[in-house]
Order: C-alpha cells, then sequence, then structure tokens
C-alpha cells in the first residue's frame, strides 16, 4: 500500500472516530431524555420491569452499533446516517471515495 493510500485511511479512520463520537453522544442524549420521560410515568412495579427490559435492549444495540472497527466503520456510518443521528454533510471530510460509498449504503434499505 502507499503512502498516499495509508494516509487517506488514516484519515478517514480519524474522522470516522470522531463522527461516532458524535452520533453516540447525540443518540444517548437522546435516550436520556426519553427514560427521564418514561420514568416520570411510571405508577406500578410492571412499568418499572418494562422500563429495565427496555434499559437493556438499548445497551445491547447502542453497545453493539459503537463498537467499530476499522473494517466495519463505513458500514456503522452508513447506518447512523440512515438512522439520522449523523448527516452525510457532516462526513464531507471523508476521501470522496469512502463518502460515497457511506452514501449508497445509507439510501439502501
Amino acid at each position: 500500500m502507499n503512502t498516499n493510500t495509508q494516509q487517506s485511511l488514516e484519515k478517514d479512520q480519524k474522522i470516522a472516530q470522531e463522527a461516532l463520537r458524535k452520533a453516540y453522544t447525540r443518540e444517548t442524549q437522546a435516550l436520556i431524555a426519553e427514560i427521564n420521560q418514561k420514568a416520570s410515568q411510571i405508577t406500578d412495579i410492571n412499568a418499572i420491569w418494562a422500563l429495565s427490559d427496555y434499559l437493556n435492549s438499548q445497551r445491547y444495540n447502542i453497545e453493539g452499533k459503537y463498537d467499530c472497527r476499522e473494517s466495519t466503520s463505513v458500514f456503522v456510518l452508513a447506518q447512523l446516517v440512515k438512522e439520522k443521528w449523523l448527516t452525510i454533510d457532516e462526513l464531507s471530510d471523508l476521501t470522496p471515495s469512502t463518502r460515497a460509498k457511506v452514501a449508497a449504503l445509507a439510501k439502501m434499505s
């Protein structure tokens, strides 16, 4: 692999990590707001257990989603764009080919 390619990959990985941190913050802040709202409506023990189950599923979802490795970062970024935790414009510093891959994958259903 030539030096330019390696530098592009390193740059893309750094940008991807920054974008992941931004999306993670957005998603977890939204979850906190949602949990505050749900918790304020608890009136019985069954609602507590339901909230606990919901929290466990969200934890599993979020931890799995943001456990991003270099080989899967394009797919994770595309998923975050599709879920609207990121916009494709926020990834404008990615190399054109990587950004195009993310945009194409985000459009798939």
